[in-house]
């Protein structure tokens, strides 16, 4: 059982606030032991929150999966922030992506055990992929790309399969600067360019003003 002295420094190295923590430690533990592991009361235990104050913020394990899906939502946004809107869609397309991928990082190892795992788990599974559609459709207004009306979700359903396929390679990627990650992104996206659409039509207002 630990000490009282060993609990305080524990306590002062966790992130105040309850829900970064309760997400912290969840995350923890699927990169080191695998997703399966990271049940309800472990996940309580290892953010030292009670279970009833970790069932008030997420009433299931896939509802914080979303809520993680959100802080890599807003991390990429803050990245992609430097993209420039004067380039192709492609090239734009290419730096909102790595930037998510940049925002994910420091989650490799526990991105990669989710992934293994939630196909088994239809709940887990269903969450994301609407988490998963919703980001699609950030990565898509980040890069000056309409998400809208038929031609959007036909745009959303593209870049879900690019996205896959380079988390994937991006997973498997051990360079440093992740130079494999790119190369693979950046093929993929070149074949899909067509699908994506020519400039005109699928750049927004924005955008178009931007490089007016």
């Amino acid at each position: 059982m630990p000490t009282a002295r060993k609990r305080s420094r524990r306590q002062s190295a966790l992130p105040r606030d309850d829900r970064t923590r309760a997400v912290a430690a969840a995350l923890r533990i699927a990169a080191d032991e695998g997703w399966n592991a990271a049940s309800l009361d472990r996940i309580a235990a290892e953010a030292e929150l009670s279970l009833e104050a970790l069932q008030a913020m997420f009433p299931s394990r896939a509802a914080l999966l979303v809520a993680f899906v959100g802080d890599i939502d807003r991390g990429m946004l803050a990245r992609a922030a430097d993209v420039d809107g004067g380039d192709s869609p492609r090239d734009r397309l290419f730096g909102v992506l790595m930037a998510r991928l940049d925002a994910l990082r420091p989650y490799r190892n526990a991105v990669t055990s989710i992934a293994r795992a939630a196909p088994l788990e239809p709940a887990t599974a269903c969450a994301l992929v609407m988490a998963t559609r919703r980001s699609l459709a950030w990565m898509l207004a980040a890069a000056g790309i309409s998400h809208t009306g038929i031609d959007g979700a036909l745009r959303i359903k593209g870049l879900g399969v690019i996205f896959a396929s380079t988390l994937w390679a991006w997973s498997r990627d051990d360079s440093e600067d992740s130079s494999a990650t790119m190369a693979h992104l950046d093929r993929q996206l070149l074949r899909a360019e067509k699908f994506l659409g020519v400039l005109q039509n699928i750049a927004t207002p924005h955008a178009r003003t931007a490089r007016a």
